[in-house]
């Protein structure tokens, strides 16, 4: 999926690891671009999920942006959606993770990739996408309305991550394999940074009736009345920007007191 959205979205895929629970991926592109990404990612994960999850089965999936705006942030996070797999307890190394990419960076010419390894233990040949009988091209893409270049490679029924992932921008962020490793070897450090970054860029989410006393409160102070529905479109997003630079409130409790779309809030609101 992470491929067909790479092929379909106009950005470019620095790294990845994919959880149990969630996934990390480290993009580079514009705002717009991300955004298509993010959006095309939830689509295809939310009717994949649909068609193999036991229909009684609740669950929800929503994936957040965050922008990266200096190169110490952007080191942890390279680190961060790397080492996964091996902080959250998996009996695992990065480089061995087949969920991740991990194992595409500061390898040597001769280094075999490990998709192309069965469980058996066996080395395939990698084949042309374009190649592929109808059936195995939609089994591998999991969509019919979205392709891949016919001349991207496909091996274990797997879209390889050397057709999408830029290599060459990750490495450019350490440098030098040492510096990477000083990194990896750091990870407490790097998980506090990012929770702190994400944070911070999430919101903070106050209980209901406290956070609608909130917005009560700067609604009166702002335009004379305490029902954000007596409002405007232009008045209550500039509610929603207060009440995200004062209180730092999520953006989707400010979408459920303001009364407007979460998709809106994430368009005017920072």
């Amino acid at each position: 999926m992470i491929g067909v959205c790479a092929a379909n979205s106009g950005v470019i895929v620095v790294s990845f690891s994919i959880e149990d629970s969630h996934p990390h991926v480290l993009l580079y592109g514009t705002r717009s671009g991300c955004a298509c990404f993010k959006n095309l990612f939830e689509t295809l994960y939310r009717h994949f999920a649909t068609k193999t999850r036991d229909g009684s089965v609740q669950s929800t999936f929503h994936c957040e942006l965050y922008w990266i705006g200096d190169e110490d942030y952007l080191r942890n996070v390279g680190v961060y959606t790397v080492i996964q797999a091996t902080k959250d307890g998996k009996p695992v190394m990065p480089y061995d993770y087949r969920w991740g990419t991990g194992s595409m960076y500061f390898r040597s010419p001769h280094h075999i990739p490990l998709w192309l390894i069965d469980d058996d233990g066996i080395i395939h040949d990698p084949a042309p996408f374009g190649s592929l009988p109808a059936r195995d091209k939609r089994r591998v893409l999991h969509s019919r309305r979205y392709t891949i270049p016919d001349s991207w490679s496909v091996c274990n029924g797997l879209i390889l991550p050397e057709n999408y992932i830029d290599i060459e921008r990750f490495e450019s962020i350490y440098r030098t394999h040492n510096r990477f490793r000083v990194f990896m070897a750091s990870p407490r450090k790097v998980e506090q940074e990012m929770l702190a970054r994400m944070s911070a860029e999430r919101g903070v989410a106050f209980e209901d009736m406290e956070a609608r006393h909130l917005c009560g409160a700067e609604c009166k102070s702002m335009f004379g009345t305490r029902d954000p529905r007596r409002l405007d479109g232009r008045q209550r997003i500039l509610l929603a920007q207060r009440l995200r630079s004062q209180y730092r409130l999520t953006f989707r409790q400010i979408a459920t007191i303001v009364y407007l779309p979460e998709s809106e809030i994430r368009t005017y609101v920072r």
